[in-house]
């Protein structure tokens, strides 16, 4: 896989290609009214023109990890775009002129945020988009890559082996990664054109391709189907003008055609994130949170919202429920609109854009029956097939139609259609004239392949498959008379090997299951043409109620016997393996989302499970393998409803217990002699913020020898970089000594593995000499269920345990588990005492915080069981280190604050809080670690609370925050009719969150009182822990508006840099400095050409430089570096120069006084002696090896305030400096 190259650009600083394009259509002469906007002619330029009209206008909406939705402006969608392709033109080639053909690149991935900017990057570097299902087969994949010509592959981390098989077999293609939100997203903005592809000429663009989307592909191979951006584009503007949300993905037609109208109208859409299983109570989650007028839908959505009254209620308080991509049941249809829900049907084709939609009149529920508009029923004809059947053609003329299948121009749909008996000109959806099957939720299946496969077979007079409009596929067989003696597991047993080497090359989505298989008597009568040819749609007429039965089959139910909790479980084990491919073992625990299974396989499972237990359909819910996301949890559930006692508030219970009954049992500890008084460390968390200043403080301490980080990374290279990436952005890895720095390990784990993803040998080694483990990494996503933190959190916190229990010492490694209060936030008496709860209802009611308490119960379980020395550590908010401030500021609170400044004011709350700063929280937290505490629970909250309005806002505005106190309710209205702008207004981001909290009458709040006295006996740091003062408060401040509140004024800035490669003589500077530049491609200034023949000769006679004879030297090379960063055309450059203390480089710092941004990258190498070596093997160096030891006298090391210094170790190979300053700088 090809890595994108770190390098960047800037925009040009000269007017933009809009604003021209704008100009070219204004009339001469001074006080006449500009004319209406252009028309775009490109995808590009539609969100440029938007990006200029509309810059800070929201438009589409996504959501982080928690599930809050982030609001993003048309400018900012622009400036990702235009960030991310950047990278990409640096590693695809671009194309010269529209004299070249259009260049192909592939995409492959979840349709999140990620996904969509790179389809606009892509846009605008002129490529077309190839969008490739998330559901094909590698060979699919193949065939639309060579039928395309694409040469380059877009992908998803976890579509990383799809790359690597597809490159075994295609050679040529180059693999790049979907750049993530960590590379386009900053506070920065860009003024200037955002235009890339000024060689190409739009006018003749336009109806070059822009898009190509391909049909079915399930059992056949998949045909493209291209699209110019002419054609997308007069598409689009056929929109509602309502604010959306969709669930659908976007690399099908509707998917993407829905967000570019929003786009197009103006109207902001929400997104569904991809990371979350599509279910009823996700699917509610976002609707009663975020305000939208049109719900863009398949009809699996609606099944599963219309499951409860709730669900439906939710759908009737918008003004559109549209849904497209496959047919709607009538039933589901006609419950939706006789509950006054305004249900819209969308027919449109990848190869004609959108056509009809059933919008009508009220009182009019025909919902079902398609209006063409005026302006399209030119276009349009219908051919009468035969029994009031007719089949849509369009003419040639619509200006969205981009393919022809007809002499005349004109496209044939193959989809057929009745009309209404009394409403001319409406049109019902009978079939397709084809053979494809649309599934329920939109997916098609191609059926013939199959069938003419079996229908091979000896033992088959006839076989048709069925599933149009639900939610998989089944097959009907007739046999033959050689099985007029055989049963109907003979005959299925016959032609299963057929089935199943059918399955291995289709789409998971078109398996078919042997459930799904139903066998007809031998001699069945079928409807079939004069050559013996199937009528598949008069035989699904034929035989409706036996393909009805293959879903539901109520009259079996009764007859089919209960199964206790291990068969169950044996039946879950086989049928998902079945469905998801699985070769080996999937254990009890394993949180099935994890595994990659998606709503049609969980529908799959469903239709299996109903097949085998004595459980109504009807009492199943769409999405049991979701809402009960492992072997272990369906199990249980099943259980209690073939007994019919299942009560959810029961089940939560219940399930903690039996997670902590299946975790919660420990090996004994055998002893080993051990004389290594030294500490050696295991760290999770390392790559948040506790668990940064948790390495920082290791680090520190004399008697710590190792620290290993255990984190999520690709590679132990990887790992390191991501550790050294975490301690940056607190301000602390520079601030470390290189014997520090050594002393961390950052190893690449998967917590779930019984040996956290470590080598033998390495897992061995650990033990051989651990002391303590601190474990403080947990998902933190608030959406999930808890059976879903079983597998990496709670599974891996026993694993962690195991690891004490391992060591080779005489008693067993001390334990650490940083829980958080969530855990005990439900505690119905508000008074928190630090031991484990005996009510497993006292936690918060969501995963995350069940899963804590789980593993609360199990630590105590280890220590109860083992002696283990296992201490939990419930930790409360969280805020600013009392060294920098350093508070992230997209978190709630900092918004809050920062609203005093956007908005002007902040809310006066009647509540106390108790804060702790990051770093005490974790000193607190090795001091209760190192030291001889009992076994137990121990409650990290502040012990001294501070009021909101009383204390805290008289000290924002001694901090200099200038601001109106007002009421909640207040706040929240001001807030909401304040800037949109998020850059301009980051706050406003957060106003869904902020008003469900605070903009009601609920004035005093009433926190919980937590016990800390066992933690104060072993803490001094908390014993002494006072409230936030005034100077701790005003640092988060200052620090807040240095950094991500400050004013946009940076955007002056050029975004040139001087990179100076410092440190001794013998470090290495000219060498890594040339190789670094040669990387970058950009200049290299030796800064030691820039000394005086004077100050060389000097040198050369062994007598060290004074200060003085340095200043010169120093100004010369500054005024040289700010020069050539400026002309550079990278902008950047690199120097070599020593700058040992810090007044030198901080005399070098004042390049930014000239708009140039100075980086040091500090080699350092441990002790003199090897410096001396290097120095003794150069040849004809001025300075010789003497010189050192007056050099290392006066190095100084980075200090607190130098956070643009890098420190490297310079021991390591070139190849290793170079990977790590390019890496952990993103250059």
């Amino acid at each position: 896989m090809i890595d994108i190259a770190f390098r960047s650009q800037q925009p040009p600083t000269l007017g933009t290609e809009v604003s021209k394009h704008i100009a070219t259509l204004m009339p001469n002469g001074e006080g006449q009214k500009k004319t209406q906007p252009p028309e775009p002619r490109t995808i590009d330029e539609l969100i440029r023109l938007r990006a200029l009209e509309n810059a800070h206008q929201n438009i589409l909406s996504y959501p982080q990890e928690k599930g809050d939705y982030v609001d993003y402006t048309f400018h900012e969608l622009d400036l990702f775009a235009f960030r991310v392709a950047q990278r990409y033109s640096e590693c695809i080639p671009l194309r010269k002129s529209s004299d070249e053909k259009e260049r192909v690149i592939g995409l492959l991935g979840p349709s999140n945020l990620d996904y969509f900017i790179t389809i606009l990057a892509l846009s605008k570097l002129g490529f077309t988009v190839l969008f490739l299902s998330t559901r094909i087969s590698t060979v699919a994949y193949r065939s639309l890559l060579e039928a395309t010509s694409a040469q380059h592959l877009l992908i998803h981390e976890s579509f990383a082996e799809t790359a690597e098989e597809l490159q075994s077999i295609l050679p040529t293609l180059q693999v790049h990664k979907i750049l993530t939100q960590q590379i386009y997203e900053s506070n920065d903005r860009l003024e200037g054109s955002t235009r890339l592809d000024r060689g190409l000429d739009l006018s003749r663009e336009t109806n070059k391709i822009c898009w190509i989307i391909h049909l079915s592909g399930s059992t056949g191979l998949p045909k493209p189907i291209y699209q110019t951006h002419n054609a997308a584009l007069m598409n689009y503007k056929n929109h509602l003008g309502m604010r959306g949300f969709i669930t659908l993905p976007l690399y099908h037609a509707h998917g993407i055609s829905s967000v570019f109208r929003a786009l197009s109208s103006r109207k902001q859409i929400h997104m569904y994130s991809s990371s979350l299983p599509l279910t009823q109570k996700n699917l509610l989650n976002v609707m009663t949170t975020n305000n939208f007028e049109i719900f863009y839908a398949v009809p699996y959505a609606l099944k599963l919202l219309c499951e409860t009254e709730i669900g439906i209620e939710a759908l009737k308080k918008l003004k559109v429920v549209m849904f497209g991509g496959s047919a709607c049941s009538d039933t589901l249809g006609d419950r939706l609109v006789d509950n006054g829900v305004n249900l819209v049907s969308h027919y449109g084709t990848t190869e004609t854009g959108q056509l009809m939609t059933s919008f009508r009149q009220s009182g009019d529920k025909a919902w079902n029956y398609l209006r063409p508009s005026h302006s399209l029923e030119p276009f349009l004809r219908w051919e009468p097939i035969g029994q009031g059947i007719y089949e849509l053609i369009v003419l040639d003329g619509w200006p969205s139609k981009v393919a022809s299948n007809r002499p005349d121009g004109a496209y044939a749909t193959k989809d057929l259609f009745t009309p209404h008996p009394t409403i001319p000109g409406a049109w019902k959806y009978y079939a397709r004239s084809d053979d494809t099957i649309v599934l329920l939720n939109g997916e098609k299946a191609v059926p013939t392949m199959i069938e003419q496969a079996v229908r091979q077979h000896r033992s088959v007079q006839e076989v048709v498959i069925f599933g149009n409009g639900m939610p998989l596929l089944g097959m009907v067989i007739i046999p033959s008379e050689a099985m007029s003696n055989g049963s109907t597991t003979q005959v299925i047993d016959s032609i299963w090997s057929i089935i199943e080497e059918q399955n291995i090359s289709s789409a998971a989505y078109a398996h078919i299951s042997r459930l799904m298989i139903k066998v007809l008597p031998v001699g069945t009568s079928y409807p079939r043409t004069d050559k013996g040819t199937v009528i598949r749609q008069a035989f699904y007429e034929a035989f409706k109620s036996e393909i009805e039965n293959a879903y539901t089959e109520p009259d079996v139910v009764s007859s089919r016997e209960m199964m206790f909790e291990e068969p169950l479980r044996d039946l879950l084990r086989k049928s998902i393996r079945e469905i998801l491919g699985e070769k080996h073992e999937i254990e009890d625990t394993t949180d099935l989302f994890s595994l990659g299974m998606d709503s049609l396989q969980a529908l799959r499972l469903r239709t299996i499970i109903s097949s085998n237990l004595p459980i109504p359909a009807n009492k199943l819910g769409m999405n049991i393998a979701f809402e009960f996301p492992s072997v272990s949890s369906l199990a249980t559930e099943l259980f209690l409803l073939q007994q019919g006692s299942a009560s959810e508030s029961v089940l939560v219970e219940e399930e903690m217990q039996q997670l902590i009954d299946r975790y919660g049992d420990f090996p004994s500890h055998k002893s080993f002699a051990n004389s290594d008084t030294s500490d050696y460390v295991v760290l999770t968390g390392s790559t948040g913020s506790l668990g940064a200043h948790l390495v920082a403080q290791l680090a520190m301490m004399p008697n710590v020898r190792k620290i290993y980080c255990l984190v999520r990374g690709k590679s132990q290279a990887d790992a390191r970089l991501r550790v050294i990436s975490s301690l940056r952005k607190r301000s602390m890895y520079h601030t470390l000594g290189l014997t520090e720095r050594q002393k961390i390990i950052a190893l690449p784990s998967q917590l779930s593995d019984s040996k956290l993803g470590l080598s033998e040998k390495l897992y061995s080694s650990i033990t051989d000499s651990l002391t303590l483990l601190i474990h403080c990494a947990w998902k933190v996503n608030f959406n999930l269920r808890l059976g879903s933190f079983e597998k990496d959190c709670i599974a891996g916190a026993r694993n962690f345990l195991l690891l004490c229990l391992a060591a080779r010492r005489p008693s067993p490694a001390r334990f650490t588990f940083c829980s958080s209060v969530s855990a005990v936030a439900s505690t119905p008496d508000g008074h928190v005492p630090e031991a484990v709860p005996a009510s497993l209802n006292n936690a918060q009611s969501m995963g995350y915080a069940q899963s804590k308490l789980v593993t609360e119960h199990i630590v105590q379980k280890a220590a109860q069981k083992t002696g283990i020395l296992a201490r939990t550590l419930r930790v409360g908010q969280i805020i600013g280190d009392t060294q920098n401030g350093i508070w992230n500021s997209t978190e709630a609170i900092p918004l809050m604050l920062q609203a005093g400044l956007t908005i002007g004011a902040i809310p006066a709350l009647d509540e106390s809080i108790l804060w702790l700063p990051v770093d005490k929280v974790s000193k607190i937290t090795l001091e209760i670690s190192m030291s001889n505490a009992p076994a137990g629970v121990m409650n990290l909250v502040a012990h001294k609370p501070i009021h909101w309005t009383r204390e805290l806002l008289p000290k924002l505005h001694q901090a200099g925050l200038n601001f109106e106190e007002i009421g909640q309710r207040e706040w929240i209205s001001r807030l909401r009719s304040s800037n949109r702008d998020p850059v301009a207004n980051p706050p406003i981001k957060l106003i869904e969150f902020f008003a469900n909290k605070y903009d009601n009458d609920n004035i005093v709040r009433q926190g919980l009182q937590y016990d800390t006295r066992l933690a104060r006996s072993f803490s001094p740091t908390l014993e002494e822990a006072q409230a936030p003062d005034q100077k701790l408060i005003s640092k988060i401040i200052n620090r807040l508006l240095q950094t991500s509140w400050k004013a946009s004024a940076d955007t002056t800035k050029t975004g040139a840099k001087t990179i100076i490669i410092a440190g001794p003589c013998g470090s290495g500077k000219s060498t890594v400095a040339t190789a670094l530049a040669q990387k970058l491609l950009c200049p290299h200034i030796e800064g030691d050409t820039y000394h005086s023949s004077e100050a060389h000769e000097r040198m050369k006679s062994g007598i060290e430089l004074t200060d003085e004879d340095r200043w010169s030297w120093l100004q010369r090379l500054h005024q040289v570096s700010v020069y050539n960063a400026k002309v550079a055309p990278s902008h950047t450059v690199i120097v070599s120069c020593s700058a040992l203390k810090k007044i030198y480089r901080d005399k070098l710092r004042s390049t930014a006084k000239a708009d140039v941004e100075t980086i040091f990258i500090l080699l350092q190498v441990d002790g003199e002696r090897q410096l001396r070596e290097r120095m003794d093997h150069r040849v004809d160096h001025y300075m010789g090896s003497r010189m050192i030891g007056g050099q290392i006298q006066i190095l100084e090391n980075p200090e607190v305030d130098e956070e643009d210094t890098l420190p490297v170790d310079a021991t390591k190979t070139l190849a290793e400096v170079l990977t790590e300053v390019v890496e952990v700088l993103s250059l």
